[in-house]
């Protein structure tokens, strides 16, 4: 049977897993549209759309430091976040 304290660890490496995989996303997404059209004329919503992009990007990367700080909290102080105390 898990304990709480091994409950709290999986998901913490679960959220961090999952904000790894958004950035990672998001910064393809975002190399995608900021790439120069390869002939003709450019995209008429481009500036909307690589300001889109990057907002997503910058979602993204505020979600996994929000996850490393609380896996590092979890793992260096035993800091269990309130969210997941008593979660089962």
């Amino acid at each position: 049977m898990e304990t709480d304290h091994e409950h709290a660890h999986r998901i913490l490496k679960e959220e961090f897993r999952a904000a790894v995989r958004q950035r990672e996303l998001a910064c393809a997404h975002f190399d995608e549209v900021s790439k120069p059209a390869p002939s003709g004329p450019p995209h008429a919503d481009g500036p909307q759309r690589i300001t889109n992009a990057s907002r997503d990007y910058s979602a993204a990367l505020d979600g996994l430091t929000r996850a490393v700080l609380r896996i590092t909290n979890f793992e260096v102080s035993g800091v269990v976040p309130d969210d997941l105390k008593g979660q089962r």
